[in-house]
C-alpha cells in the first residue's frame, strides 16, 4: 500500500469493494492492497483509492491491467456501492461512465453486476498489439524490477525505498507521451534501447556487465525462445 493510510480511508475503500479485489474477487484480507488510482502515494482521496489483491496489484504496476481498466473498475465498484445502498434490486442494473479523473477517457456501457472488467484493445499500430513485441516488454520491465530489488544485496537500501514498480512505466509515459503499450510500434527499438539503458544503469546490472554476464536476452533471442526454435 505505500504509505500508511489511516484507518478510516482504509475502512471505506473496503466496505466500498465489499473486501474483495476489484479484478478477481480475492478476499482473503491478508492479501488486499490499496492501489493509490493515479500513483500519487499522498491522495487518499477515496475516489483515488482501490481495493486489489497482492496479484492485480502486480499486474496493474506491471502493465497487464491497465490505466483505464482500472478506472472503469472504480467506477463500477462506486456504482456498485450506491446502488446496494439505495436497493439490493439494483445490482444487476448497467451504468454509463461519462467521465474519469485521470484520464478524460470516457467509456461505454459497462455492466455493473459483472465479474470481468472492459477490455481495452490496444491499437493495431502499437506494440501491445503485437504479441512478441509486447511480451518482450513486459520480459525487460520483469528483468528490471529484479535488478532494482536486487539493489538491497548491494547497500543501496535508501534508493530501494524511493523504488516504485509503476516508476519506470511512468517515465515511459512521460518521455514517450503514451502508455508504454500504446506507442507506436515504430518505436519499439527506441523503447527497448531505454529499458535495457535503465536495466544497465542498476547496481546489479552494472555488476553482471563488468563480469561479462548478460542482463537480459536480445529480442532475436526471446523471439526464437517463445517460437520455439532455440
Amino acid at each position: 500500500m505505500g504509505r500508511k493510510l489511516p484507518s478510516m480511508v482504509q475502512k471505506l475503500v473496503f466496505q466500498e469493494a465489499a473486501s474483495c479485489c476489484a479484478f478477481c474477487n480475492q478476499s482473503a484480507v491478508t492479501a488486499l492492497e490499496i492501489h493509490h488510482i493515479d500513483q500519487d502515494p499522498t491522495n487518499n482521496a477515496i475516489e483515488n483509492l482501490i481495493l486489489v489483491c497482492s496479484t492485480c496489484h502486480s499486474k496493474i504496476t506491471h502493465g497487464e491491467i491497465s490505466d483505464t481498466d482500472v478506472i472503469v473498475q472504480k467506477r463500477i465498484i462506486q456504482s456498485q456501492a450506491q446502488a446496494n445502498k439505495a436497493s439490493p434490486s439494483t445490482a444487476g442494473q448497467s451504468v454509463t461512465v461519462t467521465h474519469t479523473q485521470n484520464s478524460g477517457i470516457i467509456a461505454n456501457v459497462v455492466n455493473v453486476g459483472g465479474k470481468r472488467t472492459p477490455k481495452m484493445n490496444y491499437p493495431k499500430d502499437s506494440i501491445g498489439a503485437d504479441t512478441l513485441k509486447k511480451g518482450y516488454i513486459d520480459y525487460l520491465y520483469g528483468r528490471y524490477i529484479e535488478c532494482r530489488k536486487a539493489d538491497t544485496n548491494f547497500g543501496a537500501v535508501a534508493h530501494s525505498l524511493r523504488f516504485h514498480p509503476g516508476e519506470l512505466h511512468n517515465t515511459i509515459r512521460a518521455k514517450f507521451k503514451t502508455r508504454t503499450f500504446f506507442i507506436h510500434v515504430a518505436r519499439f527499438a527506441e523503447l527497448v534501447t531505454y529499458m535495457q539503458e535503465r536495466i544497465n544503469q542498476t547496481i546489479l546490472g552494472k555488476r553482471n556487465r563488468s563480469r561479462g554476464q548478460a542482463n537480459y536476452q536480445s529480442f532475436d533471442e526471446y523471439g526464437r525462445e517463445q517460437l520455439g526454435e532455440a
